[in-house]
């Protein structure tokens, strides 16, 4: 895929909850190059990441999409784009874009485990405890039998914040979900606001010597 070729990844990495799509969608809203892989996929990655969204596209429209969004930033020196395992859902995403991803910047977002329990309260649990509980089924071969009922205990009783936590400790211990390498640049996310954290995160690789050019914000 050469019309990739002349594009680096600035590629946003964090533990689950850590806002690294909140974050994206600030970017993107901003003007900067960006690549959303969970907007494309209509999936977030996990055995939750379907919750709340439409129904996925096909592989073909996926990659074809994919391919879209590549060639609106095909100028760009830098694309952002969210560290992600190699399928979303049903979906995969192509080893030419995987391979592209593995060669990116690593921005490490560190967040507090309270933040993320908030982030991932507000992002999720609208869903309801059902549909939580019939995802929470699909790990149950993976999860040890005790965290599983705990886990299924806080839904039954509608204790989503320890439901989280319970399940962060779960996702933060395996090991696909563990940086590929060291993080190139590291940010400590303080702030609620996104647009902060942005502006945090251009300054910081300014001061690597990575200079973001920005397009045309687009219309909130």
């Amino acid at each position: 895929m050469a019309f990739i070729n002349s594009s680096t990844f600035i590629i946003l990495c964090g533990k689950t909850g850590s806002g690294k799509s909140l974050l994206l969608q600030q970017i993107e809203l901003s003007g900067y190059p960006t690549i959303n892989l969970e907007k494309i996929a209509s999936h977030r990655g996990s055995v939750f990441g379907g919750l709340l969204l439409p129904p996925q596209p096909s592989q073909q429209d996926f990659e074809n999409e994919l391919k879209r969004s590549i060639s609106r930033n095909t100028h760009s020196k830098y694309i952002f784009i969210e560290s992600k395992t190699p399928s979303l859902g049903k979906r995969k995403i192509p080893t030419w874009l995987y391979s592209k991803m593995d060669d990116g910047i690593l921005i490490e977002l560190e967040v507090e485990k309270k933040t993320r329990i908030d982030n991932l309260f507000k992002e999720y649990t609208t869903a309801g405890k059902k549909k939580l509980l019939e995802c929470l089924q699909k790990l149950k071969e993976r999860l040890p039998a005790a965290k599983f009922e705990q886990s299924q205990m806080y839904l039954n009783t509608e204790n989503y914040e320890e439901f989280i936590d319970n399940m962060l400790d779960y996702y933060d211990q395996s090991s696909r979900y563990h940086l590929p390498k060291k993080a190139t640049i590291t940010l400590p996310v303080g702030s609620t606001s996104q647009y902060h954290i942005m502006q945090q995160l251009i300054q910081l690789l300014q001061q690597a010597g990575i200079n973001i050019s920005v397009g045309i914000p687009l219309s909130s």
